[in-house]
């Protein structure tokens, strides 16, 4: 007979199911971006689309602790499918930041849409006060993740 293990590995085990859920969801509808784009480019993707002002490839590949390279790979294909593009950095005319084009925030913004739809689908039995905790929670443990390094 096993021993049950620790709570926090409860937590740990729940988190993975629901990340593991949200990736699965997530991958079957990029096509709705582009028909071409994968999960890896999709992740470079978001990032570039959540920073207004634009971001240096350099800061992403840090931001995200991947090699240049590979940002640098990735950045070429989401150009080609017109996805993203380059634009001078406002604060260093010399240097350039990646942005996402019009047509690529449209898309993303209904993807998005989409998303939070089914996750209120999966939440609308929650009480208000279930909802709020939930998220107070959520934020507390975004909020120590990215001040703790690992």
């Amino acid at each position: 007979m096993s021993r049950p293990l620790p709570r926090d590995f409860d937590v740990d085990y729940e988190l993975t199911r629901l990340v593991r859920r949200v990736r699965m969801s997530s991958m079957g509808r990029l096509s709705e971006i582009h028909p071409t784009l994968d999960y890896n480019a999709f992740l470079l993707f978001i990032a570039i689309a959540d920073e207004p002002r634009g971001v240096r490839a350099s800061d992403l590949a840090e931001t995200l602790q991947v090699h240049k390279s590979t940002v640098s790979r990735a950045v070429t294909a989401l150009e080609k499918m017109d996805l993203v593009q380059r634009e001078a950095d406002p604060d260093d005319g010399r240097a350039q930041v990646l942005t996402i084009t019009a047509d690529a925030r449209s898309r993303l913004d209904a993807f998005r849409s989409r998303s939070h739809a089914w996750l209120a689908s999966l939440l609308e039995d929650w009480a208000p006060q279930e909802l709020t905790s939930f998220a107070q929670q959520l934020a507390r443990l975004n909020d120590t993740a990215e001040t703790k390094q690992r």
